[in-house]
């Protein structure tokens, strides 16, 4: 007598499969293109900023005037040193507006790009690597305020500052995720955009970017910190910015944050990416 579950259940794992490694394949081909979704990120970064003066350097000098506002008045009303405060806002906020710009940008990837997805057969995920890779370029033009703090703050740089690049690798895998998972599922429910951002502006103040981790009073409060994924994703690149190497658990809880974020995008991805041109 055949055990219906168990054929259920190998048929199911088949299916599965079939559509795991096709869409792994996906993913890392595309990966490998980097010329192309790199042209087009650069393409792309042009054109929204075309006729103007400075171009991509606007975003750089409106956080530019967060950073030194906004730093000099809570570091006074901190009262604490600002030679050590305005360092740390400005690396913390540089690397959250990395963060939340591409997940808020992220979650309407799919949706902005219908017109294309509709009409040509390319994989979904170029536009995601696309989209990244010009959030690496708004990065690259915001990291340049950190040297114009070095330069009225100096601090020690050594062999550690060398550890922010496989830190933010590990930032933009988890980003890969996140923005793979948010794509799909907005591109569904649309108001779950609304949702993500004003969670993120949320998250905003209770990460340790304006205020200092041990500004915290008593330990009940520390949850703000243990518990929040975004603290370990920018301390994990602001530590070694700043010249100091981040404590071990902290690089073990970005690792261990960008693989879940990774396998959980993955997952979405291998399931519903054949979908998204119907919900479109």
């Amino acid at each position: 007598m055949v055990d219906t579950n168990t054929t259920s259940t190998t048929v199911a794992h088949r299916r599965s499969t079939r559509r795991f490694y096709p869409a792994l394949a996906e993913l890392l081909s595309v990966m490998r293109r980097w010329q192309q979704w790199g042209t087009l990120a650069w393409a792309d970064t042009k054109f929204r900023y075309r006729r103007t003066t400075l171009g991509p350097m606007w975003i750089t000098v409106s956080l530019a005037a967060t950073i030194f506002s906004v730093g000099i008045l809570y570091g006074t009303i901190f009262g604490g040193d600002l030679s050590q405060y305005l360092p740390y806002f400005a690396v913390g906020m540089i690397v959250w507006t990395y963060l939340s710009s591409s997940i808020t940008e992220g979650c309407l990837i799919f949706i902005q790009a219908s017109s294309l997805i509709t009409s040509i057969p390319v994989p979904l995920v170029l536009n995601v690597y696309r989209m990244l890779a010009g959030a690496l370029i708004v990065l690259a033009h915001n990291a340049v305020l950190i040297g114009f703090v070095w330069l009225i703050f100096p601090w020690p740089i050594g062999w550690v500052t060398l550890l922010a690049i496989p830190a933010l690798a590990l930032d933009t895998l988890a980003l890969l995720g996140i923005i793979l998972t948010c794509a799909i599922v907005c591109t569904r429910f649309r108001d779950l955009h609304q949702i993500v951002s004003n969670v993120l502006q949320l998250l905003f103040f209770l990460t340790p970017i304006m205020w200092l981790p041990s500004s915290l009073r008593g330990e009940q409060l520390k949850f703000f910190i243990h518990l929040n994924p975004f603290y370990y994703l920018i301390e994990v690149v602001r530590s070694p910015v700043l010249g100091i190497a981040p404590d071990i658990t902290v690089w073990i809880v970005a690792a261990l944050i960008a693989l879940a974020m990774l396998a959980m995008g993955t997952s979405f991805y291998v399931h519903f990416r054949h979908r998204v041109a119907f919900w479109l």
